[in-house]
């Protein structure tokens, strides 16, 4: 079978809303379930798990996920001025695009992402 690219989720408004509430119930899930599998905190396994899926993206693409991973640090800081965070978010973006096309491409090969 051969790897078909399923579309980007790009919601806006309320849809957005939903999506979000939708994926934070599924982390929750998965992190209850980890933890307890693991014998750790939420807390521990969300970031063991971050540090997993960094592994995993900068496979991908290094810059990538770098200039992707950065981004929540300068959004997340309040001695971050405005014009920062603007920037910070446009390159947030272009990286998350760049590692869509990665996975797209990745995938592509023999529709198996381990080719």
């Amino acid at each position: 079978m051969t790897y078909q690219s399923k579309p980007l989720l790009r919601p806006t408004g309320a849809d957005h809303a939903t999506a979000r509430d939708t994926i934070h119930g599924v982390l929750l899930a998965a992190t209850e379930t980890g933890a307890k599998a693991v014998g750790c905190t939420g807390a521990s396994f969300v970031t063991s798990s971050m540090g997993i899926w960094m592994e995993e993206l900068a496979e991908l693409d290094g810059r990538a996920t770098a200039k992707f991973l950065n981004a929540p640090a300068t959004l997340a800081d309040p001695s971050s001025s405005h014009g920062k965070k603007i920037a910070a978010e446009k390159k947030r973006r272009s990286a998350v695009e760049t590692l869509f096309q990665a996975v797209n491409l990745d995938m592509s090969v023999d529709g198996d992402p381990k080719h």
